[in-house]
C-alpha cells in the first residue's frame, strides 16, 4: 500500500490557561504512513473526544494548579506538613515544572527530574518526599479533570536506605545524659524518654494536662512553629500513666516554673510562648552529648528509646502503640523499636547456656 505524508485535523475540548473550557481545532502531521494508518490515528483522537464536553487536554500551568492546590487542599493538612510541602514545591518542583502546562508533564520528564536529583546528590528519602508532593498535586489534577491519569505513578525511584543510623539510648547513657542537663531540659528529655511522647505533644503540654494525684498526663494538643493543633493522628489523643521518675521530674520542675496556672504551658519562654524543640537540642542536649562522647540524640531518639526499652521489658506491642499514639502496631515495631545490645547478648547467652546443658 502506497504511503504519503498525511496530516489530520480534529476538534476537542481543552481547559485554557485561565481555567475556562473551550473547543479548539487540533492539527498534527503524521509523516510517511498509509491512509489506513492515518485513519486509525484520527479515529483514536476522535474517540478520546467522544465524552461530550469533558476536556481531553489542559493548558493550565503547573504553577497555577499548585496555587489552587495550596489554597484548597494543602490548607487542610497539619501545619508541619504544610510547611514541608511548600518548601518542596518552591525549592524543587516549581522551578522545574512551574511554566509547563499540566498536560505536558510526562512520565519521561518526571523520570528525568528524579534522575537529576539523584545525580546531584540528594538522598533517596529526600527524593521520595519530593516525588510524593509532586504526585499529590498531579493526583488532584486528575480529580479536577486536567489529566486522564497521574504521570507521577510508575516512576522508578532510588532504593531507600537509612543515611543516619537509628539508635536508642541504653539505661546508662540515658542516666548520664539526664545528669548532664539542667532542670528544665532534664525534665523535657526525661519525660520524652519515659513516656514516648512526640516532641510537638511534649511542648504543647499545659499544667491542666498533668494529673498529679492520678499520676497521668493527657495528650490533647501538639504545637509546631507556634501553631497549636490536634495531635498527629486520632490515636494521638490519649492518657499516659507516669512512672515514678517522671512524676519526680515534673514535681521538681513545677517548683521552679514561672507560671503553673492550669492553662499555662509546662515548658514555655519567659513570655509564656512555646519553646523551640530544636533550640533545646542545640543549646542543651547536643553539648551534653558531645561531653559524654555520644552521638547527637534527638527527640526521635528519645521516642525510639521508650519503644525499645518497652519491647525489651516485654510490654505488649499493642500497649506500646497506644502509649506512643500509634494506630498501627507495625509502626511501633518496625519504625521505632531498636534491638538493644544487651538484649542481643542476653539472647546469645540464653541459647548458649541451653546448648551447654544439652552437650554436657
Amino acid at each position: 500500500m502506497a504511503k504519503h505524508r498525511w496530516a489530520i485535523r480534529w476538534r476537542e475540548w481543552e481547559i485554557a490557561p485561565d481555567g475556562a473550557t473551550r473547543r479548539v481545532l487540533r492539527f498534527e502531521r503524521l509523516g510517511d504512513i498509509s491512509r489506513r494508518e492515518a485513519s486509525d490515528v484520527l479515529a483514536q483522537k476522535l474517540a478520546a473526544t467522544a465524552n461530550g464536553k469533558k476536556p481531553t487536554r489542559s493548558r493550565v500551568l503547573f504553577s497555577t494548579l499548585v496555587r489552587e492546590w495550596e489554597a484548597s487542599v494543602l490548607a487542610m493538612y497539619k501545619a508541619s506538613t504544610q510547611k514541608h510541602r511548600r518548601f518542596m514545591l518552591r525549592k524543587h518542583l516549581l522551578p522545574r515544572f512551574g511554566d509547563t502546562p499540566v498536560s505536558e508533564i510526562t512520565r519521561q520528564e518526571i523520570q528525568r527530574c528524579i534522575a537529576h536529583l539523584a545525580e546531584v546528590g540528594y538522598a533517596p528519602k529526600s527524593i521520595d518526599h519530593i516525588h510524593d508532593v509532586l504526585s499529590a498535586v498531579l493526583r488532584t489534577a486528575v480529580k479536577w479533570g486536567h489529566l486522564q491519569d497521574n504521570p507521577a505513578r510508575g516512576i522508578d525511584m532510588p532504593k531507600l536506605k537509612c543515611v543516619r543510623p537509628k539508635w536508642a539510648l541504653t539505661a546508662a547513657q540515658a542516666t548520664a545524659l539526664l545528669d548532664a542537663l539542667k532542670l528544665m531540659a532534664r525534665t523535657m528529655v526525661g519525660l520524652a524518654i519515659l513516656s514516648g511522647i512526640r516532641r510537638g505533644e511534649l511542648f504543647a503540654l499545659r499544667w491542666r494536662d498533668i494529673d498529679e494525684q492520678d499520676r497521668t498526663v493527657t495528650v490533647r494538643e501538639a504545637v509546631y512553629d507556634g501553631h497549636f493543633d490536634t495531635p498527629k493522628t486520632e490515636a494521638g489523643v490519649r492518657r499516659i500513666p507516669l512512672a515514678d521518675a517522671a512524676v519526680h521530674l515534673i514535681a521538681a520542675w513545677k517548683c521552679r516554673a514561672k507560671n503553673v496556672q492550669p492553662d499555662a504551658l509546662v515548658f514555655a519562654t519567659h513570655a509564656g510562648k512555646p519553646i523551640s524543640p530544636n533550640n533545646v537540642l542545640r543549646r542543651a542536649v547536643f553539648p551534653a552529648c558531645k561531653t559524654l562522647a555520644l552521638p547527637n540524640a534527638t527527640w526521635l531518639t528519645f521516642r525510639r528509646t521508650f519503644s525499645s526499652w518497652s519491647h525489651e521489658k516485654g510490654v505488649p506491642g499493642k500497649v506500646v502503640a497506644y502509649l506512643m499514639g500509634h494506630a498501627n502496631v507495625d509502626t511501633t515495631l518496625n519504625v521505632y523499636t531498636q534491638v538493644l545490645e544487651e538484649s542481643v547478648r542476653a539472647a546469645v547467652d540464653k541459647v548458649g547456656g541451653e546448648l551447654f546443658t544439652i552437650v554436657h
